[in-house]
């Protein structure tokens, strides 16, 4: 049996969303990851832990999350375990503006998709 650190594939995954309607909507960041969990563990509840914890989430339950909060999710919308392959939506609003112009700073987009996932007990890689 596969274990589970904290599942959170019920608030950051959603299998059903579509490439091509995330882009036509213009409202995400799509990366694509290569992801491998450490041996044990379920590939979509590391999948949508890695992505809760880029986003919004953390390692522990929260019980103050507002309707808000859950807009700005990143969601884990396309996973395939054997080839070690994982995508996921970063909604736009989740990255910092820059206060001269409004647009979204590349340090933001870069810590929040490769930044806090390095030290995850239940990646591999």
């Amino acid at each position: 049996m596969a274990r589970r650190a904290l599942d959170q594939s019920s608030r950051y995954a959603d299998l059903s969303l579509q490439e091509e309607d995330l882009l036509k909507g213009g409202k995400h960041v799509l990366v694509a990851y290569i992801m491998k969990p450490k041996a044990g563990y379920d590939y979509l509840a590391t999948a949508a832990h890695f992505a809760a914890e880029s986003s919004t989430g953390t390692n522990v339950n929260v019980c103050t999350t507002d309707d808000f909060t859950k807009t700005v999710d990143a969601l884990v919308y396309y996973i395939d375990p054997e080839n070690e392959e994982m995508k996921i939506a970063y909604p736009t609003m989740l990255f910092d503006r820059n206060i001269t112009d409004g647009r979204a700073m590349m340090c933001s987009v870069l810590t929040l998709s490769i930044g806090n996932n390095q030290g995850m007990g239940d990646v591999e890689y």
